[in-house]
């Protein structure tokens, strides 16, 4: 048998510190389910169901928004012999499964892969000598990158009975010869189910060595620093009985379970369960002391700063925004030279009449005074002055002229403001 054996045939009750589960009543029609793989990216769930005939299969359910359209066996991957426990690349056109006592399997179940092309799914395709052996191959998980494969098996060179293999593709795809987690994750009782929570990198699996609350339970491993933490029963999620299949759901803190619970007329079925954050194994924070860094910032140069950005529309007096660059460093430099004092004088083009102008330059000047004071430039610093269309910039009374003539000029003063 492919995953069934993992099961016990009595009913069980779960424990009181339990999270609470409920049934996926649309998904468990036969006499069991269990090992639930959801694709995010087909909105297909796919499980291994077994009958009265005790044959099992992969079966599918589509997502339709509110729950599962009635599951469907895949018949084009199906055989007489036992299929079970698939696992989708991140796209949802690589496949993953156990298939048992095919023509071409090294044992009596191998691991194979199905693509999914025109509709279809393609002929199962051995994953060859590296990954199989002459023993049992089963229950795989494919990373998102689809480079890593977790795998349970019982050959040789294991720690116990049914250990955890992981192979991983070389740099042409290929996948390298499997090998063994070893310890702490493998133990001498069976160890098997693997499914890889990446984004917290742990490793949930389940295994039925001492210290457990019986049966097979969950188990989770950090992977931190290179290597895997002493795995940790997840004892709100295990019972007196045996647990084995878990998947991410749908929604936020979802998952999906194989579960038997008092009463059901099934043996096992898919439950939905919610899991919060709090129960996953989290890496160590290490706080690191680092010393501040000081970074020196060059003072301004006056002699670098042009105020040619600061130019007036015609008969206007307020600042352009934004803020020109000029005068944010003028303020940095009023800051960095307390001591120093500055004259500003305003200027205006040719248009208009020469009284009107004057009153226009020297209101130019003012309110780039106001708009230094209000960044905390003492006002005694500040001389201003207007000088009309006396001293233009450019000399013509060309269009483009005025625009450079309507304009800011800033100079450095020596004697004390007055």
């Amino acid at each position: 048998m492919l995953a069934a054996w993992i099961f016990s045939f009595s009913l069980w009750g779960l424990s009181s510190d339990s999270l609470t589960s409920a049934p996926i009543t649309e998904l468990n029609l036969q006499k069991a389910q269990y090992f639930p793989h959801y694709s995010p990216a087909r909105k297909e769930l796919f499980f291994t169901s077994r009958g009265n005939q005790s044959d099992e299969e992969l079966q599918v359910a589509t997502w339709n928004g509110e729950k599962f359209i009635q599951p469907q066996a895949i018949t084009s991957l199906n055989q007489d012999t036992n299929e079970g426990t698939a696992t989708l690349s991140q796209d949802g056109n690589t496949l993953l499964f156990s298939g048992c006592e095919y023509r071409n399997s090294f044992g009596g179940c191998d691991l194979y892969e199905s693509n999914w092309v025109n509709g279809g799914w393609t002929k199962p395709r051995n994953l060859g000598i590296l990954i199989n052996s002459h023993d049992w191959e089963g229950q795989p998980y494919l990373s998102q990158d689809g480079k890593k494969l977790y795998f349970s098996s019982d050959r040789p060179g294991g720690q116990g009975k049914r250990d955890l293999w992981m192979s991983e593709k070389d740099a042409q795809g290929r996948w390298k010869m499997a090998k063994n987690l070893g310890a702490p994750i493998n133990s001498p009782s069976d160890e098997q189910g693997p499914y890889y929570l990446e984004k917290r990198d742990v490793l949930l699996f389940s295994s039925d060595k001492k210290g457990g609350k019986g049966g097979l339970d969950f188990y989770q491993s950090l992977f931190e620093s290179g290597q895997w933490t002493v795995p940790k029963n997840v004892l709100e999620l295990n019972s007196s009985g045996n647990e084995a299949g878990i998947c991410l759901g749908i929604n936020e803190n979802e998952y999906f379970i194989s579960r038997n619970k008092v009463g059901q007329v099934t043996e096992e079925e898919l439950h939905r369960i919610i899991i919060p954050h709090s129960i996953w194994l989290e890496k160590k924070v290490i706080a690191i002391q680092v010393e501040p860094k000081v970074i020196e910032v060059p003072k301004i140069k006056f002699q670098d700063v042009s105020f040619d950005d600061i130019q007036f529309s015609s008969n206007q007096w307020t600042i352009p925004t934004p803020i020109p660059t000029s005068l944010i460093k003028l303020v940095k430099f009023l800051n960095e030279n307390p001591q120093q004092k500055i004259e500003i004088r305003g200027h205006t083009d040719e248009v208009g009449q020469a009284k009107s102008n004057q009153i226009l330059s020297e209101k130019r000047a003012n309110t780039i005074k106001t708009y230094l004071v209000n960044q905390g430039i003492d006002a005694s610093r500040i001389l201003t002055k207007g000088l009309s269309f006396l001293k233009p910039k450019i000399a013509t009374n060309q269009t483009e002229a005025r625009k450079w003539n309507r304009r800011i000029e800033i100079v450095l003063l020596r004697d004390k403001v007055e």
